[in-house]
């Protein structure tokens, strides 16, 4: 078995995500990175982990409202680490649009 770290960096997902009612009724971009880490068997025998099932996962938030951005990675972070393979994972996302003096905000979520 070989471990390797993938990385998905900040998939752009325009979603209902906040507590505030501006934030119910107004979709906002969402930008989420993850970095998994796996153990597979080794490549040059077909071995490879299969990161479109995380993309289209997070896919799925699209057009969703979610209360919370911890909600959010939380979740993304329980459907990772039940892939086979995974050995640990971090989710982060953020924010880029909440203040104009800011490039954004955000949180991120770590464990195996």
């Amino acid at each position: 078995m070989a471990k390797f770290t993938i990385q998905l960096e900040e998939l752009c997902i325009e979603m209902y995500l906040g507590i505030h009612d501006f934030e119910r009724d107004t979709m906002q971009r969402v930008l989420v990175t993850v970095e998994i880490g796996v153990e597979i068997g080794d490549f040059r025998d077909g071995g490879f982990f299969d990161y479109d099932r995380i993309a289209d996962f997070l896919r799925g938030f699209s057009g969703r409202h979610i209360d919370t951005q911890e909600e959010l990675i939380v979740t993304t972070h329980g459907f990772i680490l039940a892939l086979e393979g995974v050995i640990s994972a971090t989710v982060c996302s953020k924010k880029p649009d909440v203040y104009p003096d800011a490039q954004s905000v955000g949180v991120c979520y770590s464990g195996g």
